[in-house]
């Protein structure tokens, strides 16, 4: 399973870390009742991101 598959909840739950990053980028995942099943992949989309971009500032916050 590659991070774009990862639901919202299992990449905050994971790291952490990622939040601050989410939150930078407009993102409402935190908190969100949709978290649990929307993937990274849909939430870039829905939001309007490039996923390419976004997956790097996700790894980046990771170390």
């Amino acid at each position: 399973m590659t991070l774009a598959d990862l639901t919202m909840a299992e990449l905050m739950s994971g790291r952490p870390a990622v939040v601050p990053v989410l939150l930078r980028h407009g993102l409402a995942c935190p908190g969100c009742a949709m978290a649990p099943f929307m993937t990274v992949r849909e939430a870039a989309e829905a939001y309007g991101l490039e996923l390419d971009a976004f997956l790097r500032d996700l790894a980046a916050a990771n170390g």
